[in-house]
C-alpha cells in the first residue's frame, strides 16, 4: 500500500488563514482602526486638483464612527 504525500497547498492555505486571524485579532485588540492605520496627509498646496472641502471632511469623519 502506498503511502499518501500530504498536500501541501492546503497545509500553507491553512497556515495563511490562520497567520491572518492572528494579525486582525491583533489589529482589533490594540484598537486601531484601518482608516488610522493608512490615514495619509492631503497636500493643499495642488490647486488644479483634489481639493478637500468642509464636505469630503464630514463625509470622511462619518466612515471613520
Amino acid at each position: 500500500m502506498k503511502k499518501q504525500q500530504p498536500d501541501l497547498n492546503r497545509r500553507s492555505l491553512l497556515k495563511a488563514l490562520t497567520i491572518g486571524g492572528t494579525a486582525s485579532v491583533a489589529i482589533a485588540a490594540t484598537g486601531v482602526s484601518v482608516a488610522q492605520a493608512n490615514e495619509t496627509k492631503v497636500s493643499t498646496k495642488n490647486v488644479d486638483g483634489y481639493h478637500e472641502t468642509a464636505h469630503i471632511r464630514s463625509y470622511y469623519n462619518s466612515l471613520r464612527g
